[in-house]
C-alpha cells in the first residue's frame, strides 16, 4: 500500500528536474525559427498542421513576444521583423501570411487574422462544428477566403485592436485603441475607431 501511494505522489505531485519548455521543442523541430536576444517564454504557437519543411514561425532579433499565434494550415507562415513588442492576450490567427516587419509596437488584447475564418455561404459553413469536433484536420475550409495581412515597419497598434484580412498598415501608422481596421492605411497617419478611418497626419 506505501509503495502504490509513493507511485501516486510521484506521478501527480514530484516535480521533474528539467520540465519541457514547449517552445524550445518547436525550435528543435524547425516549426519556429528565432533570431538573437528574444524573449518568446511567454509566447503560444498552436496548430497540428505544422509544414515540417520550412518554418512557420519566423521572429527576428531583439523580440518580445507575449501573445499567442495559431497556425490554421500547414502553408501558414508568421514573420516577424526585428525590434518587435506584441503584448499578452495579442493574438494572431494565420491560415496563408501574416508579416510584421521590424519596430512595431502591437499592445496588449489585439486580434490579426488574414482569413474570413468560414464561408458567407451557409451551405458551405454548416458541417463547420460537426467537422471541427471531429478533429482539425476534418475542417473543409469551404469558401473560406485568405488575404495576406501585413503590418509595416515602425507601426503602433493600440490594445484591443482588430486588423482583419488583406489589411496593409502602412509605415509609421498610430491605430487608436479598440479599432477595427478593415481596409489599409497611408504612410504615418493616425487612424481610429470603427471602422477605423484617418485622423491626422503624423511627423
Amino acid at each position: 500500500m506505501k509503495k502504490l501511494i509513493k507511485r501516486i505522489y510521484n506521478a501527480f505531485f514530484k516535480k521533474s528536474e528539467e520540465p519541457i519548455n514547449a517552445n524550445d521543442l518547436l525550435i528543435s523541430k524547425g516549426i519556429i525559427k528565432t533570431g538573437e536576444n528574444c524573449e518568446i517564454s511567454n509566447l503560444k504557437v498552436y496548430s497540428h498542421l505544422f509544414n515540417g519543411q520550412s518554418p512557420n514561425v519566423i521572429i527576428g532579433n531583439d523580440c518580445q513576444i507575449l501573445g499567442q499565434i495559431e497556425l490554421q494550415s500547414k502553408e501558414a507562415t508568421v514573420i516577424i521583423g526585428n525590434r518587435v513588442y506584441i503584448g499578452p492576450n495579442t493574438k494572431i490567427f494565420c491560415r496563408n501570411k501574416i508579416e510584421i516587419e521590424d519596430d512595431v509596437l502591437i499592445s496588449w488584447g489585439c486580434t490579426l487574422i488574414d482569413t474570413n475564418f468560414h464561408s458567407l455561404n451557409f451551405d458551405d459553413r454548416k458541417d463547420d462544428v460537426i467537422d471541427g469536433i471531429k478533429g482539425w484536420s476534418h475542417l473543409k475550409w469551404k469558401g473560406v477566403v485568405d488575404k495576406p495581412t501585413i503590418i509595416r515597419s515602425k507601426s503602433w497598434i493600440g490594445f484591443n485592436t482588430i486588423i482583419n484580412k488583406g489589411v496593409i498598415v502602412e509605415e509609421g501608422t498610430v491605430v487608436a485603441c479598440g479599432s477595427v481596421l478593415s481596409g489599409s492605411t497611408e504612410k504615418y497617419t493616425v487612424v481610429g475607431g470603427n471602422p477605423a478611418k484617418f485622423i491626422k497626419n503624423v511627423e
